[in-house]
């Protein structure tokens, strides 16, 4: 995959953007989504998430990988602006649906908590193409449920994940059945 910088934000051949509101102050929402280790108690799919070999302070040129819905991607930051945005761009998964692909996550503060924004700009291959008119809708969707679940982790302290099988995931994955 090829690597870009925010600029394909405004030129990329496909752009799908959603917001969502979630209940919880902008910190809460930063903090669960600039740290990786915590998204499988809220984000739908995912297995695990890192900055690997990475060395803080995270931020722009940040590696990161993760796997979600049995698919490993390996990314790198291009934005960071602490409590207000972050974008990456991915470099290899293990099945591609882009020639290139560039995510952006925007926070906003509402009356009701957070406004998040999620943009997906990208160069698709034939697989993405296909489900093209439905993409944004299941954006929608996974962001909707991502959220739902976060309101209840961060309801529940935002603590640090607990080793798989542990008592903690356990019921967090419970809580996250609850909140769909």
């Amino acid at each position: 995959m090829r690597n870009v910088d925010l600029d394909f934000l405004g030129n990329a051949p496909r752009i799908w953007a959603v917001e969502r509101t979630v209940a919880a102050p902008r910190t809460a929402v930063w903090n669960a989504f600039s740290d990786p280790t915590t998204w499988g108690h809220w984000w739908p799919g995912v297995a695990s998430a890192s900055y690997g070999d990475s060395p803080k302070p995270y931020g722009i040129g940040t590696f990161r990988e993760a796997t979600v819905g049995g698919q490993r991607y390996e990314e790198y930051i291009v934005a960071w602006d602490a409590g207000r945005r972050f974008a990456y761009y991915i470099d290899r998964a293990t099945v591609p649906i882009a020639k290139t692909q560039l995510e952006c996550t925007e926070l906003f503060d509402d009356a009701a908590g957070t406004r998040v924004r999620w943009t997906i700009a990208c160069e698709p291959r034939l697989m993405l193409r296909a489900v093209s008119p439905f993409f944004r809708g299941i954006m929608d969707r996974m962001l909707g449920r991502a959220l739902a679940n976060l309101e209840v982790f961060v309801r529940r302290g935002a603590t640090p994940p607990s080793p798989p099988g542990s008592a903690a995931v356990k019921t967090t994955a419970a809580a996250r059945e609850s909140a769909r």
